[in-house]
């Protein structure tokens, strides 16, 4: 591809530029620049060259706040991973207890160790206890031998509790949650970067218009010393170098208007390119490159819309948090059922003291607990299935918006495409009408008014050229970005 109006093709045949107001509106805006103090200089100036879209990319990846908040997200979610993990801490408590008045002094000493397990909600316990004194005989059971009773046992859920119960569901849930925190982590950075390219490429736009300007401009300059030798000499009416001056007026206006589109376009293009503390860096002119790259070749077509939503990260994270809810579900369904909790028990005493305690004790029991109305199992079951059902419907939007999006993209892509070919077209023609009309001019042949009308047409021509590309670089970013591809691929650079 050629250079998009590039000097060098849109006006050739009339001489070198002269500097003229346009440069002061140029330094002007330079100095605006300047002004931003040393974060400008911190990474603006200190990569020389024309700025790649692959920097500001980098740059956004790194330091972009959205992607930041993002993966401050990521750390709570993980921090509420670990909380969930938490659950199941084994726990150490002990008690003592003395009565040292009375008709029955004694002290009782008791240490438990409980472990939850993820094994269908059984708890492992273990312990020591010792009781030494006059214990009253209704409460014999606190009686040990003297070095005291070592207990070991366990309680396992059969009913409510057992498939799952609310440690192992915070748990799942809390997995899913980092799942889903990571995506959105993912999501930020692609749509981040698709708002990155996108400013790029108004940038990249935004310079080429003002180099149209700034032509159209000279022109307007260089013919105005020649009319102005030309009515001194007697040899053209006033009025024509008035009409000059008229159009020069107008094409400064131009140029002023451009340079202030190129300034709010690179401003914003500083909200995706930062130094090392992240704060905004304004990019200078100078760091534009020459034109738009080559045009991309079309990309391939997916095997499937299923491999496009399979890449997708906002829809992995509807899908993450569809099964968060279906956990909740899961858990609140098992909660509706009775409780039926069996525990198995071992101890043995130790030390000295009466026989009957030396012997190994076995302890078996069950724990019912059947609820009758049962009323907040109920509620909260058919709370969660609607939350179910809510997030699946969703993710079915998500998905048939990743459909349209992915196909409206593609078709975007090929309008813009051939919109780029047809302005390509427009503007040769026009720029080659303008470049024969001076020659009649020269030759006696023309006005200064079909010259000067020439020469905007094939400006605006031109613009009109620049808009179709940059068009085109954004659907394209669009497009990638609604593949969860990359949005910057290796670019050749146009002719």
């Amino acid at each position: 591809m050629r250079g998009t109006v590039s000097s060098e093709h849109a006006w050739s045949g009339n001489g070198a530029r002269r500097p003229g107001r346009a440069a002061s509106v140029a330094a002007l805006c330079g100095l605006l620049f300047a002004s931003w103090g040393p974060r400008a200089s911190a990474q603006g100036s200190s990569t020389f060259g024309p700025l790649g879209l692959e920097e500001v990319l980098a740059s956004t990846a790194s330091h972009f706040p959205v992607i930041e908040a993002a993966r401050q997200d990521a750390e709570a979610a993980r921090m509420e991973l670990l909380a969930a993990e938490g659950g199941f801490d084994p726990e150490l408590k002990a008690r003592a207890t003395a009565f040292p008045f009375g008709p029955y002094p004694y002290t009782r000493l008791e240490t438990t160790l409980q472990q939850p397990t993820p094994f269908h909600g059984a708890t492992a316990f273990g312990g020591w206890r010792r009781g030494d004194g006059k214990i009253p005989d209704y409460y014999g059971n606190l009686e040990t031998l003297s070095l005291g009773e070592l207990r070991a046992g366990v309680t396992v859920p059969l009913w409510r509790n057992g498939p799952v119960d609310r440690r192992r569901a915070t748990l799942e849930r809390a997995q899913l949650g980092r799942t889903a925190a990571e995506l959105s982590v993912q999501q930020a950075a692609l749509e981040s970067s698709r708002q990155a390219a996108h400013r790029y490429w108004d940038w990249v736009a935004a310079g080429r218009r003002r180099a149209v300007a700034v032509e159209l401009l000279e022109f307007a300059r260089a013919r105005d010393t020649q009319l102005a030798r030309r009515v001194r000499s007697g040899d053209l009416a006033a009025f024509e170098l008035t009409d000059n001056q008229r159009a020069l007026a107008q094409r400064e206006s131009q140029v002023v208007a451009a340079e202030r589109l190129l300034t709010q376009a690179a401003l914003e293009l500083s909200l995706f390119l930062r130094d090392a503390d992240g704060s905004p860096v304004p990019v200078p002119p100078e760091r534009l490159p020459a034109g738009f790259p080559a045009l991309d070749a079309p990309l391939p077509v997916p095997e499937s819309l299923g491999d496009v939503l399979a890449r997708r990260p906002d829809v992995s994270r509807l899908e993450a948090q569809a099964a968060q809810q279906r956990v909740e579900a899961r858990f609140a369904a098992n909660q509706q059922a009775p409780l039926i909790d069996v525990t198995v028990a071992a101890a043995q005493d130790l030390g000295s003291g009466p026989d009957r305690l030396r012997k190994t004790e076995l302890e078996v029991g069950v724990v019912l607990d059947v609820p009758l109305l049962n009323r907040v199992a109920r509620g909260r079951d058919g709370s969660t299935r609607a939350s179910v059902a809510r997030v699946e419907a969703q993710l079915r939007l998500q998905r048939e918006r990743a459909a349209v999006e992915v196909g409206d993209a593609r078709a975007a892509l090929d309008a813009a495409r051939a919109r780029v070919l047809l302005a390509r077209k427009e503007a040769a023609a026009a720029l080659e009408l303008a470049l024969g009309e001076r020659k009649r001019l020269t030759q006696g042949d023309s006005s200064l008014l079909i010259v000067n009308l020439r020469e905007q047409t094939a400006a605006e021509a031109q613009v009109r050229e620049v808009d179709a590309l940059a068009e085109y670089f954004k659907v394209a970013a669009t497009l990638r970005a609604a593949l969860a591809l990359p949005v910057a691929v290796a670019a050749t650079s146009g002719r």
